[in-house]
């Protein structure tokens, strides 16, 4: 049976009310008697118990008559925070979600192609066994995402009904600690229901003496209860915190939540009959926070238009740049030098911490499988370094404005010139020098790093001189899918071994920004009335919006033979969505709700192959570059795939608690 059961933490939550109305020697008394009624469903609780441990010796009354204590409670579900780019306690994910979306694929295999970790476990997903994952290792971050949004929810839970019990705070301070209460319940609440569908929406703890056997509800009554706990969010929050609440929700970032989340249901997954009403509550959810932005001048889009004017044609000054001053205004929303963070203007919500490197997790909890194994790459040491696959970076249009099968100046066999200048802060190919720590360019599994320069000035496998390595090896160059992610990779920071090496960098964990709003509101609009269409309260319109969010990056306006109608337009707010969200955690669940996850462009994984054959009119680069499909790692998807299953735990200890339709 799990450990993380959706009853075992609804019991959990049981003996917290036994815990607060209990002094030390009753409850010990009382507690075992409890675990021995119910040994057969609680597989453990000592974590729960450990985190709860403050408030062991109090009774209820205690922790919630005094300002300190109650709001120390509250804070204990921040410790269950956790997005779709979170590692759970600094581990590495072997399944993130731009795995399961096809962005990217890991690029380093352990022991040159030795199963381990990640390539044990995706060929299960691949194969579409979602229960199996479900119930299976705890090294795929979505199965520790399901019980810890269940934990936070309890706390949050039994909070709202014991708040008003603070006698020593003031209505205000009483109403922030509810809006804070109500957002993180919405939050969790989506973590759970965009993946697994409809559950059942607590809102109060559970009496020990009911019995549980209360069915799932459906989405939409889930949804509808999301968004009154958002409204209530909204209306308690405040604009912003004083230093010493950096990291709390805001009043925008509970209107970030409500336009993702009215989003999710107007989408086809959910929204079935494609009622436009919930589009336009959608849109009207967007238009809010975008006016609300507008109004208070808050999370203005970073203006990085010169990165237009970089220099990256074929040989170009700027083309293997590896940091240029014209995209560090849109590059310091990700990463940056020193380690102190300040929230970049356009972020609405970022989750707080403050260490960059560790052991176990490259950027203090953040993105552990995107990043570790810059440092020790060459040896392919574990299945760690997201590769964006070849199939992905197409999505990317060329500088000109135009997707790449529309542009006659895009050449297959020059692949890297003239794209979109987010093209040059989320993707690394190969002649762009990056630091690396261990001397020598060469390893001896035939896939040679690439994008990396180490203490010896070498380049990857040196691009001209192939005297360093074996002939049979010449035709790999490549790092299994041939590229590697930038994004959330400053230039410069390592790791060596015990952890030392040089970690002054900061990466920022950001939930929510402005730019997602722009282009949800977009999406919306745009099925509403079309690409020049507005919202009932944003005079902004559909193609507006995306532009925006193209210019500040120096990108032309969408071209006028992609703005027709609404059907052609949507591909283009998807694609662009795809571009400017990539490895935020996003995409998986967009090509979900848009019921494109299991078309061919979303299944198939191609790796990029270059083969050297010497600069040429045909070569410009020297290389022939193939995109090479990898028939092993296609990915099922049916119509059962959309929806997740739960643990197959939930449903022996609940029976009546169903498990998701066709699973």
């Amino acid at each position: 049976m799990s450990k993380y059961s959706l009853m075992p933490v609804i019991i959990r939550r049981v003996v917290l009310n036994i815990l607060q109305n209990l002094n030390y020697n009753e409850m010990k008394n009382k507690l075992y008697i409890f675990l021995f009624i119910f040994a057969s469903l609680l597989v453990s609780c000592e974590d729960y118990l450990d985190k709860q441990q403050d408030f062991e010796a109090m009774d209820q009354d205690d922790v919630f008559s005094d300002l300190i204590t109650a709001k120390a409670y509250l804070d204990g579900a921040y410790t269950d925070l956790i997005t779709e780019i979170s590692p759970v306690n600094a581990s590495a994910d072997y399944l993130p979600s731009m795995t399961m979306s096809g962005e990217g694929y890991p690029s380093r295999l352990y022991n040159a192609g030795v199963t381990t970790g990640f390539t044990d476990i995706y060929p299960t997903f691949a194969a579409g066994e979602y229960l199996s994952l479900m119930n299976g290792t705890s090294s795929v971050n979505f199965v520790a995402r399901y019980s810890r949004s269940w934990e936070g929810i309890r706390t949050t839970c039994s909070f709202l009904e014991n708040c008003d019990m603070i006698a020593d705070a003031t209505d205000e301070e009483i109403n922030e600690l509810k809006g804070q209460a109500y957002f993180l319940r919405a939050f969790y609440y989506h973590l759970l229901t965009k993946r697994h569908g409809g559950l059942i929406y607590l809102k109060n703890t559970i009496d020990l003496n009911e019995p549980f056997d209360q069915k799932r509800e459906s989405y939409e009554s889930n949804f509808e209860d999301m968004i009154e706990d958002l409204d209530l969010a909204i209306s308690l929050l405040p604009q912003e915190w004083d230093s010493g609440n950096y990291g709390r929700p805001t009043k925008g970032a509970a209107m970030a939540l409500k336009s993702r989340v009215t989003l999710f249901r107007a989408s086809p997954l959910v929204n079935e009959d494609n009622d436009a009403t919930y589009w336009e509550v959608a849109a009207e959810a967007a238009g809010d926070l975008i006016n609300y932005a507008n109004d208070n001048g808050l999370y203005t889009l970073a203006d990085a238009s010169n990165a237009i004017n970089m220099d990256v044609d074929n040989n170009g000054a700027d083309l293997y740049v590896s940091e240029h001053e014209y995209l560090e205004p849109y590059r310091s929303i990700f990463v940056g030098p020193g380690t102190s963070k300040i929230i970049p203007d356009e972020v609405i919500f970022m989750i707080a911490n403050d260490k960059m490197g560790t052991n176990n997790g490259i950027m203090g909890h953040h993105l552990t499988a995107l990043t570790v194994g810059f440092q020790i790459m060459k040896g392919n040491y574990k299945a760690m370094g997201i590769g964006p696959t070849a199939n992905f970076i197409r999505k990317f249009e060329t500088k000109n404005g135009l997707a790449i099968e529309d542009d006659p100046t895009y050449n297959d066999q020059n692949p890297f010139v003239n794209r979109d200048p987010r093209f040059y802060n989320d993707i690394l190919f190969d002649g762009v020098p990056w630091t690396a720590t261990s001397s020598g360019s060469l390893n001896t599994t035939g896939y040679i790093d690439l994008a990396t320069v180490n203490e010896d000035g070498v380049l990857g496998l040196d691009r001209h001189d192939y005297s360093q390595t074996a002939n049979s090896y010449l035709y790999k160059v490549r790092n299994v899918t041939g590229l590697m992610v930038r994004k959330w990779c400053p230039n410069g920071y390592y790791l060596t071994s015990g952890g030392s090496g040089e970690t002054d960098f900061h990466i920022n964990q950001n939930v929510f920004r402005m730019a997602e709003v722009y282009l949800s509101y977009a999406e919306a609009v745009n099925e509403v009335s079309g690409p020049n269409g507005t919202s009932s309260n944003c005079s902004l319109t559909a193609l507006e919006a995306v532009n925006m969010v193209r210019n500040r990056v120096g990108m032309p306006n969408v071209d006028s033979r992609y703005t027709g109608d609404a059907d052609t337009f949507r591909e283009r707010i998807h694609n662009e969505r795809t571009v400017e969200l990539c490895y935020e955690g996003i995409h998986y669940e967009d090509i979900r709700r848009w019921k494109t996850a299991g078309s061919d462009d979303n299944t198939k994984v191609e790796f990029l192959e270059s083969y050297w054959q010497g600069v040429s009119e045909d070569y410009p680069t020297g290389y022939k570059y193939n995109a090479v499909e990898q028939p092993g790692l296609q990915k099922t998807i049916s119509d059962k795939h959309y929806w997740w299953p739960i643990p197959s735990s939930e449903i022996e200890a609940v029976p009546t608690f169903e498990q998701t339709e066709g699973w």
